[in-house]
């Protein structure tokens, strides 16, 4: 009897250690002190110990299928690679707080971005994004984005909604004084960096 309660005991354990491990939001402190990996083979070896991965500079054309696997992902660096789309799919990635894409060479803003709504951090500078969505609107807890260098000419209503940012770099794009004064009126509790006007209608 002991030895069958044993063989139970020890078949549960490992059917619950088996599971796949619940994704994880992990807040600043923590987020701060864990490992960046720095190639996807590292990180595929152990995918639930994956918050922080680094993928800067690598030259990707495209996004590796595995990275979808990282359910833990909070930060994740692009930047610097040659990423012209981003797949709908990127949108799974939820738990990302902290992305990087400066330096690539998108023209839209991926939508499946929209889907992390708990990104507080976003760097798209250096690209040649040339508006915004208006699902930009449903990341609410955005506190920081920099659309340094761009060719942004659409600013959607929407963007009233990002209520917590406080950092917003619009600089390198030329903008004619009433359409800067109109993105401050939507977001009057951020801090907007922008470049001289222009006199673009002269």
């Amino acid at each position: 009897m002991q030895r069958t309660t044993t063989i139970r005991l020890l078949l549960l354990w490992t059917m619950t250690t088996s599971l796949p491990v619940q994704a994880q939001l992990l807040d600043a402190v923590a987020l701060d002190s864990v490992r960046t990996y720095r190639s996807i083979e590292r990180a595929m070896r152990e995918p639930d110990q994956v918050f922080k991965l680094d993928l800067s500079g690598q030259k990707l054309k495209e996004l590796p299928e595995e990275l979808l696997l990282l359910k833990n992902l909070n930060a994740l660096d692009l930047s610097n690679n040659k990423l012209k789309v981003l797949p709908e799919r990127f949108g799974e990635l939820v738990h990302i707080q902290d992305l990087r894409l400066s330096r690539n060479k998108l023209v839209d803003f991926p939508g499946s971005i929209c889907h992390m709504t708990h990104m507080k951090r976003l760097d798209m500078s250096r690209n040649a994004l040339v508006g915004l969505p208006p699902c930009i609107g449903a990341m609410t807890e955005l506190t920081s984005l920099d659309l340094w260098d761009n060719d942004l000419g659409d600013f959607p209503e929407e963007l009233e909604r990002l209520t917590s940012l406080r950092f917003l770099d619009l600089r390198a794009i030329q903008f004619e004084q009433p359409e800067m004064e109109h993105i401050q009126n939507l977001l009057p509790r951020t801090k907007i960096y922008f470049s001289q006007p222009c006199n673009c209608g002269m």
